[in-house]
């Protein structure tokens, strides 16, 4: 099989040059005049990430052929929201690296990098006015709004053990879903589509969206730290408790269920209690459950799309979900 990165670069080849075009957008439109701001955007855009959310956008614009040349800048607009909750993420964590380079609050600290998510914000909002479409700007202050509850939802439980699957999917819903459906919402304002082919389409980027998250959520547990960027098992150590965890809680005895406490509480003591864990949740078949909820969602996305017409961007919003669970193997 060939390597994920490959297939998923390769599933994108027909929106290469669009994608390129959002690398040079996100460039300018993050250039300054005040020079802090210039310095941090410029290594912000450098610490490049997949850009799944820019690419939906783009082949969701081609799926219902939308001939706006603003689907670029609209691209970026949804890159810069989500790049705006990664800053605020790392700065309530205090994390120190993310795809493994320094974070931008671990180099210019809190202050100034809280400043710079605000910043990214506003300059999404910006560059969303350019569309002239009030209704681009509801769906972006809905989905701004969804981020920020589900941030607050997720640190309200922070450290608590008592995290019902129905809970943790409503934070997913707020800080992932809504972000992607909004790939899909967009551009079918920009076309006036009727509602079934808008709301089809958004429940398609909405249902790929929590696949993604759950997926991400697995690779905590099942990835690599060299891959991930950070240390394998983070987010159960800052005490965030993920669908894999939940699963396991379900059958863990008495003292497993002490363990996870302690970590999530105080952090793992060392590198073995880190494995114990890890073990704990092979044992319980804790993945593989949360595997099957991804496939679901996946199926569900794919599903969302019958309704629209043989082309060459459906094929791809078609492969994208299982390119999406194949992250896991």
């Amino acid at each position: 099989m060939k390597p994920i990165h490959t297939l998923y670069k390769e599933l994108l080849a027909p929106i290469k040059d669009k994608l390129e075009a959002v690398e040079q957008e996100i460039i300018r439109e993050l250039r300054s005049e005040v020079e802090v701001i210039s310095r941090m955007s410029d290594y912000l855009s450098r610490t490049r990430g997949k850009r799944i959310r820019p690419a939906l956008f783009l082949l969701c614009s081609r799926l219902l052929e939308v001939k706006s040349d603003r689907d670029v800048a609209l691209a970026t607009v949804i890159e810069f929201l989500h790049t705006a909750t990664l800053i605020h993420d790392d700065i309530i964590d205090t994390a120190d690296t993310r795809r493994g380079r320094a974070t931008v609050n671990a180099i210019w600290g809190n202050e100034l990098t809280v400043l710079l998510g605000d910043y990214l914000y506003l300059r999404a909002m910006d560059i969303a006015l350019t569309a002239r479409k009030i209704e681009v700007l509801d769906i972006l202050t809905e989905i701004t709004m969804k981020l920020i509850e589900g941030e607050m939802i997720q640190l309200s439980r922070r450290g608590h053990i008592e995290v019902t699957e129905n809970e943790y999917m409503e934070i997913v819903q707020r800080k992932t879903a809504f972000l992607f459906s909004g790939c899909g919402r967009i551009p079918a304002v920009l076309v006036d589509a009727p509602e079934p082919s808008a709301k089809a389409i958004g429940r398609y980027c909405f249902n790929l969206g929590i696949a993604f998250q759950i997926v991400d959520d697995i690779l905590d547990f099942a990835g690599e730290g060299k891959v991930l960027g950070k240390p394998v098992a983070n987010d159960l150590g800052d005490g965030t408790v993920t669908l894999p965890v939940i699963y396991a809680l379900n059958k863990a005895d008495q003292h497993e269920v002490a363990l996870i406490q302690k970590v999530i509480k105080h952090g793992y003591a060392g590198d073995d209690e880190r494995a114990v864990v890890l073990n704990m949740l092979k044992k319980y078949g804790a993945m593989d459950e949360a595997k099957k909820i991804a496939h679901d969602y996946a199926a569900k996305a794919m599903g969302n799309l019958d309704m629209f017409p043989s082309s060459d961007a459906k094929d791809i919003l078609l492969a994208l979900p299982p390119v999406v669970i194949e992250r896991i193997y």
